[in-house]
């Protein structure tokens, strides 16, 4: 019998710095507490993804869109 499991996503930092070495741990540390978080309220961190939104720029939208990169992180748990 196959396992069930509910999902739920998370939108990832949408902009993160990255100057100098230290700020890379930063980074890093900003998905860490997200997963963390997730995780003690029973989430399993299953993996990130990645998806682009379009975004209507200038008089009426019609100027070249804009385009945006989120990361979403997801999480799955046994259902109850």
């Amino acid at each position: 019998m196959a396992e069930n499991y509910e999902y739920h996503c998370v939108a990832g930092p949408t902009v993160i710095s990255v100057k100098k070495q230290e700020d890379l741990s930063k980074a890093v540390l900003a998905f860490e507490g997200i997963i963390n978080k997730e995780a003690a309220d029973g989430w399993e961190y299953v993996g990130i993804d990645e998806f682009q939104t379009s975004e209507p720029q200038g008089c009426l939208g019609m100027g070249t869109p804009k385009m945006t990169v989120l990361k979403m992180l997801v999480f799955k748990r046994h259902r109850a």
